[in-house]
């Protein structure tokens, strides 16, 4: 019914640790798992068992080595591809490979949502196109990166329907949104937010591969497809002006043979029909998680506080067994060390991680950081805000906040 595509391609917001890190984005760990497991895991959870990764020439060993040893139920291949200009290319690249609904996820997505139960959703609704947005995170922050914020995102959910009416990216909050009559008209109870972000989790029936592949033009499955179909809704001439309705799959696309274009179609009921959805050509459908856990791992900040969250939540032991601890050092509940890491006397770790074979001197504190593997502390550093890349050695009494060393 489903076969889910992962992009595990690079994020501009990060960069820079990726290279610090020399591992793909993918594989940067999340409560000292790699954030591509947490993807799959929440994939086969929801009963999808046939997964394709995309990702760069680059990065296709790294992540293919992985998936060896990854220990899952699901049926897993790797694709690398050396030319990726956005998210809609990848998916393009691939679409031949591809003869049913398909949903797309970002490899670095982390959300607390049953995924049977949005499917669910999405089985009892059909939609053409189905999105997932999620509240903005309150971020503790973290790294270098922490003050680089994305523009708001305004976002319109028509309430009886739930379905995504307006998509428009501001360059500020105060800024003025223009409505449409034919929105407004077309769906006068709808709800605007600036306070939600895209996860970028799609579902998509068949044809809108076959639409994305006809029209190169599209390169962004965010900023290209999703505010196209979703203005399409309210402006039926753009289902014939951008050649939409030749690729639409229901009985509607045959029905519109009837007229001479399709705004004299939607001028025949469209817009007029007391069930919104029945019948349309093009129906965007909205989820939204609010509160709980949901959000990229896309920026150093946002990184940071998902290693925050996951850690505080998970139920596993905090500390490894073959973690080594002196005496009179704290690790708080909401920390986690990492297997054979030794920490020396007097050190407190608190909301932060510290992952695998890393040697930490006496009187070191560590506060809301992400501490890589095999890295060396020496003694009486503070750390706070800050992530500390792979192998990376800290001297005695340095104090670094809100950074980023690799």
């Amino acid at each position: 019914e489903f076969k889910a595509v992962v992009l595990a391609v690079p994020e501009d917001g990060m960069e820079l640790l990726v290279e610090r890190e020399g591992m793909s984005h993918a594989l940067l760990p999340i409560a000292n798992r790699p954030m591509l497991w947490y993807v799959l895991q929440w994939l086969e959870q929801g009963g999808i068992l046939d997964i394709r990764i995309i990702t760069t020439r680059e990065s296709e060993t790294d992540i293919a080595s992985y998936i060896e040893v990854y220990k899952g139920i699901s049926n897993i291949s790797v694709k690398g591809l050396s030319d990726i200009s956005g998210s809609a290319d990848a998916l393009r690249q691939v679409a031949p490979l591809i003869k049913s609904n398909v949903v797309v996820v970002p490899c670095d997505l982390i959300v607390d949502v049953p995924a049977s139960h949005l499917f669910d959703l999405i089985r009892t609704r059909r939609p053409a196109v189905a999105a997932m947005f999620c509240e903005t995170m309150k971020s503790e922050g973290g790294g270098g990166s922490a003050k680089t914020k994305q523009p708001p995102l305004c976002v319109g959910i028509d309430q009886p329907t739930s379905r995504l009416v307006l998509l428009q990216r501001l360059e500020k909050k105060s800024e003025d949104i223009p409505l449409s009559m034919p929105l407004i008209r077309r769906f006068p109870s709808m709800a605007l937010s600036d306070k939600m972000q895209d996860t970028h989790l799609y579902v998509f029936q068949r044809w809108v591969l076959d639409y994305i592949t006809a029209h190169p033009e599209i390169v962004s499955l965010q900023n290209d497809l999703l505010p196209l179909f979703v203005r399409a809704q309210s402006q039926p001439q753009l289902l014939e002006s951008k050649g939409i309705v030749k690729h639409i799959a229901t009985p509607f696309a045959q029905r519109a043979d009837k007229y001479e274009t399709m705004a004299q179609l939607g001028t025949s009921g469209y817009n007029e029909r007391r069930d919104p959805n029945e019948g349309d050509p093009l129906n965007v459908f909205a989820y939204v998680r609010r509160g709980g856990i949901a959000g990229r791992a896309n920026r150093v900040a946002r990184y940071c506080d998902l290693n925050s969250v996951v850690t505080r939540i998970s139920t596993g032991g905090r500390t490894d067994d073959s973690a080594k601890l002196a005496q009179q050092t704290q690790v708080g509940s909401d920390s986690m060390v990492g297997p054979s890491s030794q920490l020396g006397e007097r050190c407190s770790v608190k909301r932060s991680v510290v992952g695998a074979h890393c040697i930490i001197g006496r009187d070191v504190k560590i506060v809301n950081s992400v501490i890589m593997d095999h890295v060396t502390i020496g003694d009486g550093v503070k750390l706070e805000s800050c992530v500390i890349c792979k192998l990376a050695n800290i001297g005695s009494n340095a104090q670094l906040k809100s950074c980023e060393v690799g």
